[in-house]
């Protein structure tokens, strides 16, 4: 168990780590002035300081989960049955899946706080960029039922295409997470009024009515009872901030036949 124990901690620190260097990366935003001698160390330990808080625990659990079933195939394969060293890749790859997520959500918000995300217009059909989002989520939708329909057809929009993708994923995600045993998820999208407006429901408990602004704020997460949850909290937030890049918005509401909630992101046509 000691070896795991320093598995762990060294895989720990390694992610912390390759966050805050990735960050570092980014140049800051051009309204704030500091020395140029000093900004690398101070916003170094400041950035470190912000990925440990906010992934500490989120980081541990996948970590353990990895560990733990790679070291037992590891030590026992030649004993196990087929079928349960695939559970035990299977679970270790999952759980890398997991990891992979929540540090490409911390990234990504704190890319978008800090003023490095620059918008890209450009004409896209629409049809497609939801078709793009289904590939990119792939593992994540499984065993989700999904009906995507435009209003009345399938058009093109001047947007980053980019962006927007990453906006519908982080919903498509949330709803995938929070909605029945057998998810069912349906995409509406239509041009009407001079704005593009993208409906995205499903069959899940729905939303009380006083978290429906709440669920956008930062790591807030949502457990309906009975349920578990494994999201970083950072999903939806991010989907705002791309909006907002957009001058668009997101908002969350109940169905109103009440079996689920429903996303409704919009922005000029």
């Amino acid at each position: 168990m000691r070896r795991s124990s320093r598995s762990g901690a060294f895989a720990y620190g390694y992610f912390i780590q390759s966050a805050a260097h990735y960050l570092m990366k980014e140049k800051p935003p051009v309204n704030i002035s500091v020395p140029q001698d000093a900004f690398p160390e101070q916003e170094r330990e400041r950035l470190h300081r912000s990925v440990l808080r906010a992934v500490s625990h989120d980081l541990k659990t996948p970590l353990a989960c990895i560990i733990g079933s790679l070291e037992i195939y590891g030590r026992t394969k030649d004993k196990l049955s087929p079928d349960k060293q695939n559970i035990l890749i299977d679970t270790a790859l999952q759980e890398a899946y997991r990891l992979d997520s929540l540090l490409t959500n911390v990234l990504e918000m704190a890319r978008l706080e800090g003023g490095a995300v620059q918008v890209k217009h450009q004409s896209y059909d629409m049809d497609l960029l939801l078709q793009d989002c289904l590939i990119q989520l792939g593992h994540r939708l499984s065993g989700c039922d999904i009906s995507i329909k435009a209003m009345p057809a399938s058009f093109s929009v001047t947007t980053d295409p980019v962006l927007l993708t990453r906006a519908i994923c982080c919903v498509l995600d949330n709803a995938a997470r929070h909605g029945s045993t057998h998810p069912v998820i349906g995409v509406e999208y239509e041009m009407t009024g001079g704005q593009i407006i993208i409906r995205i429901q499903d069959n899940g408990p729905g939303i009380p009515e006083s978290k429906s602004e709440e669920i956008f704020t930062k790591y807030t997460r949502f457990t309906p009872q009975g349920r578990t949850h494994t999201g970083s909290g950072l999903g939806l937030p991010i989907a705002r901030e791309i909006m907002r890049l957009l001058d668009g918005t997101v908002t969350a509401a109940n169905r109103p036949d009440g079996a689920g909630a429903v996303f409704t992101l919009s922005f000029a046509a």
